[in-house]
């Protein structure tokens, strides 16, 4: 206790400064500590309050705390505010989200005649960390994938989230959770495994587990094949442009669509963008006609496709962009604009 009321003392300090320095109407303060396992400060924790009953702004404003955990979050209108934090690099979640916390959000209230409002946030335990890599089964590609949790006995709790194929993904402690991991193409891996009744989730405060995801590819064989063929020694980003009228459909030759890049890294076709469920092929094509797969041997690093993103043009899915080359050349090499297409 001793150690809060040092850590309230510049807090103190700062609520009789602050009327006394006019503050105009409209520009309130909360200001706080963050504490976490043992009620000790956390330093670097992130703090955002939200305006009861007002959507949440797109970008969230968050404030950091100091090296003893400290707060002070400024130019806030007045009226009722919930606040949380996080530290998701320490294991733990967001306080202001029932996913993470159990506990009711503490709320701070600010008006013309209590500018100042303090808040103790308590982080609670710390999450889970599931960490680990997801990719194909088949060749060894790494795929970014979308994560749906939720807790087993209130399925009112659930989060979803977006992850690169090397992941670090926070889940509560103490509960017992559900995973589903789903990339387009493949089949959902899901954990625990409905198979086996005796398999559960259930990780220690702060505990971690690492997993090798593998997904089994699941296209709709129904669908025709989209085979790419990219002249030999092409290193570079690559796109296809979709329902463009004024140039051709895209050739099918024995069930598989043929998409030849020649002198452009632009394709246009009028033909429409396919399904996610189809199969893609990639081949490099050399002046004697002989092809190599691009996209069958990532485990032993001769896997030569990556980041590959579909594009919106007009509020319809009609473009399609990929890199050729290594992986560290995908991340340095710019991605230009997109301009739109021009017939000829």
């Amino acid at each position: 206790m001793d150690s809060l009321r040092r850590l309230w003392l510049p807090l103190l300090a700062v609520s009789l400064l602050i009327p006394a320095q006019g503050t105009e109407v409209g520009e309130g303060v909360i200001q706080g500590v963050v504490l976490g396992e043992g009620r000790q400060p956390v330093r670097g924790a992130k703090v955002h309050a939200e305006l009861k009953g007002v959507p949440m702004a797109k970008a969230i404003r968050y404030v950091e705390t100091d090296e003893n955990g400290l707060f002070l979050i400024d130019q806030l209108e007045f009226g009722t505010y919930y606040v949380a934090s996080k530290k998701e690099e320490e294991g733990y979640g967001d306080t202001g989200f029932s996913f993470f916390n159990d506990q009711p959000v503490p709320t701070a209230q600010i008006s013309d005649q209590h500018r100042v409002a303090d808040v103790v946030i308590n982080l609670g335990p710390k999450a889970g960390i599931l960490t680990g890599t997801i990719s194909d089964s088949a060749t060894g590609k790494p795929i970014p994938a979308g994560f749906w949790l939720v807790q087993a006995k209130d399925r009112n709790k659930w989060m979803g989230t977006s992850a690169a194929a090397d992941f670090r993904v926070l889940i509560p402690s103490t509960k017992e959770m559900e995973v589903k991991v789903s990339a387009p193409g493949y089949e959902d891996w899901v954990y625990p495994d409905p198979a086996i009744p005796s398999q559960v989730l259930r990780m220690d405060p702060g505990s971690e587990i690492h997993l090798e995801i593998q997904l089994k590819p699941a296209h709709d064989r129904r669908l025709l094949v989209s085979k790419f063929l990219i002249p030999e020694g092409y290193i570079g980003w690559l796109r296809v442009e979709y329902d463009v009228a004024c140039f051709p459909s895209i050739p099918v030759e024995d069930g598989v669509r043929i998409l030849r890049f020649a002198g452009s890294n632009v394709l246009e076709t009028s033909s429409p963008m396919p399904e996610d469920a189809a199969e893609r092929q990639y081949f490099s094509y050399a002046a004697d006609g002989s092809e190599r797969n691009l996209a069958a041997d990532y485990r032993n690093g001769n896997g030569m496709i990556w980041r590959e993103t579909p594009g919106s043009r007009g509020g319809k899915m009609r473009m399609f962009i990929f890199f050729v080359g290594t992986e560290e050349q995908s991340k340095i090499r710019p991605l230009t604009g997109f301009p739109p297409p021009a017939c000829p």
